[in-house]
C-alpha cells in the first residue's frame, strides 16, 4: 500500500454522520440562514462539515461562515462563535449534499487548546 505524505499541519480526528458530531453554522446572505450540520473531521485549524446542497449552494472559498456553537459531543461545546473560511467544497453532481473543509479564522487560543485536547483523546482512543 502506498501512502501519500501528510501535509496538514495540525493532527485530525475523522468522523462519520452516524457518530453525531453536529454543529449549528450560520451562513451569511442577506437573511442569515442558520443550519445544523455534521461535522466529519476537525483539527486546531478548522473543520470539514456535510450539508443540505440548497443552504450550501453557491458557496465558495474564502467566504465566511460562523460556527454558532458545538452541540455534540458534550466535549466539544466550549467551541462557539467562530468565523470560518471555507477553504474547499466537494460537489459533486447527482449528491444531495456538499462538503465544506473550513478554516478557523478568530478561533481564541482556550478554543484551539481544547480542540487539541479533543483530537488527542480521540486519537488516543483509537491506538
Amino acid at each position: 500500500m502506498v501512502q501519500g505524505v501528510e501535509r496538514r499541519k495540525f493532527p485530525r480526528a475523522y468522523f462519520t454522520v452516524k457518530d453525531g458530531i453536529t454543529a449549528v453554522l450560520e451562513l451569511p446572505g442577506p437573511e442569515k440562514f442558520t443550519m445544523s450540520t455534521n461535522i466529519l473531521s476537525i483539527s486546531e485549524g478548522g473543520i470539514s462539515f456535510i450539508g443540505q446542497r440548497e443552504a450550501l449552494e453557491g458557496f465558495t472559498s474564502e467566504d465566511e461562515i460562523l460556527l454558532v456553537r458545538c452541540i455534540e459531543p458534550e466535549e466539544l461545546r466550549f467551541l462557539h462563535s467562530v468565523v470560518m473560511q471555507i477553504r474547499h467544497t466537494i460537489d459533486e453532481p447527482g449528491m444531495k449534499h456538499i462538503v465544506c473543509g473550513c478554516q478557523f479564522v478568530n478561533i481564541s487560543l482556550e478554543q484551539r487548546c481544547g480542540v487539541y485536547k479533543f483530537v488527542e483523546s480521540i486519537l488516543d482512543d483509537s491506538n
